[in-house]
């Protein structure tokens, strides 16, 4: 089992009230409504984070964006 990860991660929030995270190191994005609830948005991230992931902790990883997203929610 690897250790923990670094790579930068993108937010955009558009003006119709959506958010893109982008990783373009493993070249990953995902995109969801503001208005989601956390729980789906968090479980979309964990799923989409695991397929494209092969190293370090997703989940840790979905539950640092969700975080960073609730700041500019």
């Amino acid at each position: 089992m690897s250790g923990n990860k670094n790579a930068e991660v993108f937010l955009h929030r558009t003006s119709d009230r959506r958010f893109i995270v982008a990783i373009p190191t493993i070249h990953w994005s995902a995109e969801f409504e503001e208005v989601d609830k956390i729980s789906i948005q968090t479980e979309h991230l964990q799923n989409s984070l695991n397929y494209h992931l092969f190293d370090g902790d997703t989940n840790k990883l979905a539950d640092s964006i969700i975080e960073l997203v609730k700041k500019y929610a």
